[in-house]
């Protein structure tokens, strides 16, 4: 008995110290990745209140938004498969979603820019992931300066496909990752291929991806790293070209082949041969720097580009597959822009903006890594200086734009200062600029039944210009026309405000009775009889 009492008593020690040490070790391997996973998730906090900001500053809707607005409101779901007017062209899953958001909550400004505001939101979800669980605490940064950036923060609040384009992007780029999983599983391939599928419809951008993505699993079974069975993978691919294939057969293929578009986005295609044109390259790269950094001075210049050198280096080095993913959709969007198929501007290239961070910040690891062998303080002192410059200016942009959220065109103020103060038989004449946005709010301020006479473009700006001054003409003997302008493009030799030019040429016709002026927007009430 005494023998079994004290065999039990060492057991039970050993058991306790064994609980301990393995709570310690445990505790102590889980510490890291705990702190990391809090920092990610402080970061994201930041980056969901400077978007919600921004949605809920509900500004107006400008002249691009508006078109695209005007044709998702008087379009049924199948008239939006044709093309569409005001010369504008986006992803018919897109307008779909759009379409189904207004039908389900309203038609309002603010319920259109819901889905990029979720994208927005679902998007810095998905860097936060890839950053944490694949580039560890190097990815901290790319997870800051993505919450920072003011071009993200705007177009999570902006009715065009550029923001969902990115959320695309890095769903995309995640799900491909997980497919290269070591353990991997057929649900895996499973969402990766329905994402491809869908998303296909919902971004024109998803292709540049998807080639990535299947060509890195297609390069992982020739080297046997993985046991995918072919199968798997030819059905990913025959899924994806079934899909992009009606796609372009019911929608794509009117922008792809619109002369409008092939002529306005001229100079934004790669030029061929590409050495005929160098300074194309520097002028492409400088307006990445711009909406990568907020800011595109020669230091940004070269740090992005040394960066992304080293990170894409290191990260070939380290996980090939993840590399590939990464850096194939700069090189299919340069070959599709040769092929004059998608032009190089900013807007259009935000989707490769968390591609580049993420490259970054392995660059910084790898950085970091190879003088810390040397000198790890120097180590810090040398990578802590571009890094603080990059904060430095981000979260300035930041904290401008949150106190006062960025707007291009405020056009409702003005509609509601014309509702207040127009009488019966007023005129409202419309510059073309105006037009959309005037089209979209009308009803909202019960001005879509007045006499109004809607400006034209015509070809070019000057051709629009001189509509422009002979409908003034047109105009005399009304005592009262409203003249709505916004969005001034163009005016013949102007120098300084280009409003005073339209308004210089008012006065010689007739005299002012009433303004009101607005950001990128104005209206001035005129009596035009002799």
């Amino acid at each position: 008995m005494l023998i079994d009492l004290a065999w039990k008593n060492i057991t039970q020690m050993i058991c306790d110290w064994m609980t301990g040490e393995i709570m310690f070790l445990v505790r102590d391997r889980l510490k890291p990745i705990t702190k990391l996973m809090f920092i990610g998730l402080c970061i994201f906090t930041l980056g969901f209140i400077l978007r919600a900001r921004q949605y809920l500053a509900n500004r107006s809707l400008w002249g691009d938004e508006a078109s695209l607005a005007v044709n998702i409101v008087s379009r049924s779901f199948i008239g939006l498969t044709d093309p569409l007017g005001y010369h504008q062209a986006a992803p018919l899953g897109f307008l779909f979603i759009e379409k189904f958001f207004i039908v389900l909550l309203g038609n309002k400004d603010y319920i259109l820019r819901l889905f990029p505001f979720i994208s927005g939101i679902l998007a810095f979800y998905l860097i936060y992931r890839i950053a944490i669980d694949y580039f560890g605490v190097a990815g901290i940064f790319a997870l800051i300066m993505f919450a920072l950036n003011s071009w993200l923060i705007f177009y999570s609040s902006e009715l065009k496909q550029y923001g969902s384009d990115v959320m695309v992007a890095l769903l995309l780029v995640y799900l491909s990752i997980r497919c290269l999983n070591e353990e991997l599983q057929i649900r895996d391939i499973i969402w990766l291929g329905v994402a491809g599928v869908i998303t296909i419809w919902i971004s024109h951008i998803a292709v540049f991806i998807l080639v990535g993505a299947g060509f890195s699993l297609v390069l992982e079974k020739i080297a046997q790293k993985k046991n995918i069975p072919a199968s798997w993978l030819l059905s990913l691919g025959i899924a994806w070209l079934i899909s992009f294939g009606i796609d372009y057969l019911v929608a794509l293929r009117h922008t792809a082949t619109d002369k409008f578009f092939q002529t306005y986005w001229m100079k934004a295609f790669l030029p061929l041969p590409p050495w005929s044109n160098p300074s194309w390259f520097v002028n492409v790269y400088y307006k990445f720097v711009l909406i990568t950094l907020n800011r595109a001075d020669e230091v940004s210049f070269y740090m992005i580009l040394v960066l992304v050198i080293i990170g894409s280096l290191s990260l070939i080095k380290r996980r090939q597959n993840i590399a590939l993913i990464l850096i194939s959709p700069f090189i299919m969007t340069l070959i599709a822009s040769a092929w004059q198929k998608y032009p190089l501007t900013y807007r259009f290239m935000l989707f490769l903006v968390p591609l580049a961070l993420l490259l970054m910040a392995e660059g910084i690891g790898r950085i970091y890594l190879l003088i810390a062998k040397w000198r790890r303080d120097i180590a810090i002192f040398l990578i802590g200086i571009p890094i603080a410059v990059m904060f430095f200016f981000s979260i300035q942009s930041a904290v401008a734009d949150f106190r006062s959220p960025p707007t291009i065109t405020e056009i409702k103020p003005i509609m509601k200062y014309i509702e207040e103060n127009k009488k019966q038989g007023d005129v409202i004449y419309l510059y073309y600029g105006s037009v959309p946005a005037f089209i979209y709010y009308a009803p909202f301020y019960h001005l879509d039944t007045e006499n109004i006479i809607m400006g034209i473009y015509r070809q070019s700006n000057v051709k629009a210009l001189n509509r422009f001054l002979d409908d003034v003409k047109g105009l005399r003997g009304n005592n009262r026309v409203w003249f709505v302008i916004a969005e001034i493009t163009y005016c013949d030799n102007c120098v300084g405000d280009r409003r005073l030019f339209f308004t210089n040429y008012l006065d010689k016709n007739g005299t002012n009775l009433q303004s009101i002026l607005a950001t990128n927007a104005e209206a001035y009430l005129y009596d035009l009889s002799p």
